[in-house]
């Protein structure tokens, strides 16, 4: 999971891909995050290449037109997931790498709620940071257009949210174009934010 993470918000701009990241509430205890990656050829054969393995943490398919899908599922208790979250980035500053778990936090708040958050601003400040001249630029929008990254959270209630939620009232979900990675986008927030009641 902290691998497919990582890959999702550092990934190379010239990436093509496809993303679902599902978090589920089960209760005040214990949380299921679901990552399923689907990978261009191109993409995946890039990776390959170097030796590494993308989908270590989970189970990887590769499909008949070179594309490769990896599904991670990961089920612990909350309190695991948010010890784990702190533990890397405090060893990854401490050492100035870089943390797998980058753009992801998780917090108790009083009650039984939970706050996740996702920060969505490593993904813009890449996309103003390319120097891709605009020939280039042109063509890799082209590949990108109608891929996207999408994230859901669910749980007994959502309280709170920035993103779409749900007709009952149990999912929040955000849709990130992968053209906004490179484009200016003023629709897409800086985090997506979302309060869960947990029982």
């Amino acid at each position: 999971m902290r691998k497919l993470l990582f890959l999702l918000f550092i990934l190379p701009l010239s990436a093509c891909f496809d993303a679902d990241l599902d978090f589920v509430v089960h209760d005040d205890e214990n949380a299921t995050m679901i990552a399923n990656m689907k990978m261009g050829a191109d993409f995946y054969g890039m990776i390959a290449a170097t030796g590494e393995d993308p989908c270590e943490d989970g189970v990887g398919t590769q499909n008949d037109d070179g594309s490769f899908n990896c599904l991670v599922e990961e089920t612990d208790t909350i309190d695991s997931l948010i010890a784990e979250m702190e533990e890397e980035g405090q060893d990854a500053e401490e050492s100035s790498g870089v943390n797998p778990n980058q753009g992801v936090m998780i917090e108790r708040l009083e009650g039984p709620f939970i706050k996740l958050t996702f920060d969505l601003v490593e993904m813009k400040e890449t996309a103003s940071d390319t120097g891709i001249e605009p020939s280039m630029m042109a063509m890799m929008l082209q590949e990108m257009k109608g891929h996207r990254i999408r994230m859901t959270i669910t749980g007994e209630e959502i309280v709170e949210t920035n993103g779409q939620l749900s007709n009952d009232g149990k999912t929040a979900e955000i849709t990130i174009p992968l053209t906004a990675m490179l484009q200016s986008d003023d629709s897409l927030p800086d985090e997506f934010v979302t309060i869960v009641r947990t029982e």
